[in-house]
C-alpha cells in the first residue's frame, strides 16, 4: 500500500505496512504527539486527510468540531493508511535550545549526555567543557505505548526491532544534527542515562526479563562498551526498575546528610540516605506528571501552561510566554494545588458544584463547566486528569511510607529531600504541598532533570569511580510486594 505524507510543505511517498497510521509514521520516523499508547485516549495524534478521507468513528465525533471533521482532521491511532491517501501530519520537532549546565571534563572531547525517558528524551552537547546544544524530543516509542509495560508487552509480540530501530534512529538524527550544526566529525564519549526498559532497547536487547517475575534487568551494574561507533558509559543498573537515570542523579547529592531523593517519572524511583546506609525502591505511578495520560497534557514546549496562579485574576504562566495550547506536569500541580486551597476540589478529588462552594471568589466559581475549571484558551483542568494526579500521589506517598517504615526512621530524621524530574525545574513548594504530591512537610530541594544533569557530571573519571563505589552500598527493597502497600496507597488516593 502506497500514501503520501504532507509533512512542513514537503511530501514524501510512504510504503504502509499493517497497523495503525500513527504506527506506520513512526516506523518511517516521523514522530508526532501520542501520550496514550494509541489507546484514543489523549486526542494528541491529530492528522488531516486530504486525500481519500475515512470516516470519522465515535471517539472523533466526540472530540472534533464539525469544521475540523469536515477538514480530514483525524487521529493516527483510530485509522490505517489509505490507498493512495495523502495525510497531512503535525510533526512533533526537536527542541533546540542554549543550556547552561555544570559540567565536569577531564579533557576538551566532544561529549554528550543523554538521558532517555520514557516520554521524553533530553540530550546534552559538551564542546570545549562546556554545554553547546541541549535538545528535548518525545520519544518515538510513545506511539505503542505510554509506560514500560505497555512496551514489554508490544515488544513480546515479535516487535522488539521495530521498538529497538525507532528508539535508536531517532537519537541518531539528532547526534548527526548536532555535529554537522557544530562542524564536528566525531563524537568521543558518551554518558547514557535511561530506565531499564529503554536502555535494553537503546543497546538492542529483549526486555522481557524486566516486565515477569523475578524482574530482572538485562544487565546489573555499569557498562563500558560501543554505541554505533561512540564510545559510552552506563551507570550503575541496580534493579529492574533503578536504572542508569537514577545512579546519574546520585552524582549532585550530599551524602554527608539524611536524605530522601526522589526521582518523579512514569516509575517513582526513591533513595533513602540514612547514616551510611542507603536503600533503594520504586512504584509504578503513571506519566501524569509528564504531561501524558491527562486531558490537554504536553510534555515542556512552548504554549504549555507550567504555573497557575490567583491574584484578584487568574494567571496561567505558559513556556515562552506564548498562547495556551496544554498543560504540563508542573502545570498539572499547580492548577491542583489552586483549587485545593479554595475547595474547588474537594477532599475526593472531585470537582465540587459551584453552588457547594463558599469561600472561593466568583471569578474561579464562573470557570466550573460541567466537572471541568477552564484554565486558558479553552484548555480545561478536568475530573480525568486530577484522578490521573491522585494515581501519581497516592503510589508515591504509599513508596515513601512503606521505605520509612521499613528502614525504621521517622520523616523528621529526614534532613532534605531532593525532588528529580523534569516537572520539578518550575514547581514551588507550596505547590507540592498543597497539592499533597509529598503528603509530609520537609526541606524540600528541586534538581530538574537531575538524569541529564548528573550524566554531566560522569565525563571525569573521578566521578565515575565515586558513583560506582556508592552505588555498590545501595540495598534494594521491593515495595510494591508488601501487604501493606494496597491499604496505603487507597488512603493515600484522598486529599488531605
Amino acid at each position: 500500500m502506497k500514501f503520501t505524507v504532507k509533512n512542513s510543505d514537503k511530501f514524501i511517498e510512504i510504503n504502509g505496512s499493517n497497523g495503525s497510521l500513527l504506527n506506520i509514521l513512526a516506523e518511517n520516523s516521523i514522530s508526532i504527539n501520542a501520550y496514550c499508547g494509541g489507546r484514543g485516549i489523549c486526542k494528541k495524534c491529530k492528522v488531516r486527510f486530504l486525500k481519500n478521507i475515512p470516516a470519522p468513528n465515535e471517539i472523533e465525533k466526540q472530540s472534533f468540531t464539525e469544521q475540523e471533521l469536515k477538514s480530514g482532521i483525524r487521529l493516527a491511532c483510530m485509522h490505517n493508511a489509505v490507498e493512495d491517501s495523502i495525510v497531512e501530519v503535525f510533526e512533533n520537532k526537536p527542541k533546540f535550545s542554549n543550556f547552561d549546565g555544570d559540567v565536569c571534563t577531564d579533557d576538551d572531547k566532544n561529549y554528550i549526555a543523554l538521558d532517555i525517558g520514557t516520554t521524553t528524551i533530553a540530550l546534552s552537547f559538551v564542546k570545549n567543557g562546556k554545554v553547546a546544544e541541549n535538545v528535548n524530543f518525545l520519544n518515538p516509542q510513545m506511539a505503542y505505548g505510554a509506560d514500560v509495560l505497555s512496551r514489554i508487552s508490544f515488544s513480546n509480540n515479535g516487535k522488539t526491532d521495530i521498538l529497538i530501530n525507532i528508539l535508536q534512529s531517532s537519537i541518531l538524527k539528532i547526534i548527526e544534527q548536532i555535529k554537522m550544526k557544530h562542524n564536528v566529525g566525531k563524537i568521543d564519549f558518551m554518558i547514557v542515562s535511561a530506565n531499564p526498559t529503554m536502555l535494553a532497547f537503546f543497546f538492542s536487547k529483549n526486555p522481557t526479563s524486566i516486565g515477569k517475575y523475578p524482574y530482572k534487568p538485562v544487565f546489573y551494574g555499569s557498562l563500558y562498551t560501543e554505541w554505533n561507533g561512540i564510545d559510552t558509559y552506563t551507570p550503575p543498573v541496580l534493579s529492574a526498575f533503578i536504572g542508569s537515570d537514577v545512579t546519574s542523579g546520585l552524582t549532585k547529592l550530599d551524602f554527608n546528610k539524611n536524605f530522601l531523593f526522589l526521582d518523579i517519572g512514569t516509575n517513582c524511583e526513591f533513595v533513602l540516605n540514612y547514616k551510611n546506609r542507603i536503600y533503594s525502591a520504586s512504584v509504578p505511578a503513571g506519566p501524569a506528571l509528564e504531561g501524558a495520560s491527562i486531558d490537554y497534557g504536553m510534555t515542556a514546549q512552548e504554549g504549555a501552561i507550567e504555573k497557575v496562579e490567583f491574584d484578584g485574576i487568574l494567571k496561567c504562566t505558559t513556556i515562552g510566554n506564548k498562547k495556551a495550547k496544554g498543560i504540563t506536569g508542573s502545570g498539572l500541580i499547580s492548577a491542583i494545588a489552586l483549587l485545593r486551597r479554595y475547595n474547588i476540589i474537594n477532599k475526593r478529588g472531585n470537582i465540587v458544584e459551584a453552588w457547594e462552594i463558599e469561600d472561593a471568589p466568583l471569578q474561579l466559581i464562573n470557570r466550573i463547566k460541567e466537572n471541568r475549571f477552564l484554565l486558558d484558551n479553552n484548555i480545561f483542568l478536568t475530573q480525568k486528569s486530577i484522578r490521573e494526579f491522585q494515581l501519581v500521589k497516592a503510589s508515591l506517598n504509599a513508596g515513601i511510607q512503606i521505605l520509612i517504615d521499613k528502614t525504621g526512621l521517622s520523616f523528621n530524621e529526614i534532613e532534605t529531600v531532593y525532588m528529580s524530574g523534569g516537572f520539578s525545574k518550575n514547581i514551588s513548594k507550596e505547590d507540592i504541598f498543597e497539592s499533597n504530591l509529598l503528603a509530609f512537610k520537609d526541606n524540600v530541594e528541586f534538581l530538574g532533570n537531575s538524569s541529564l544533569s548528573g550524566a554531566l557530571q560522569l565525563f571525569c573519571k573521578k566521578e565515575r569511580e565515586k558513583i560506582e563505589s556508592v552505588s555498590k552500598k545501595i540495598e534494594y527493597i521491593e515495595i510494591a510486594n508488601e501487604a501493606n502497600f494496597q491499604n496505603l496507597y487507597l488512603e493515600y488516593m484522598d486529599f488531605k
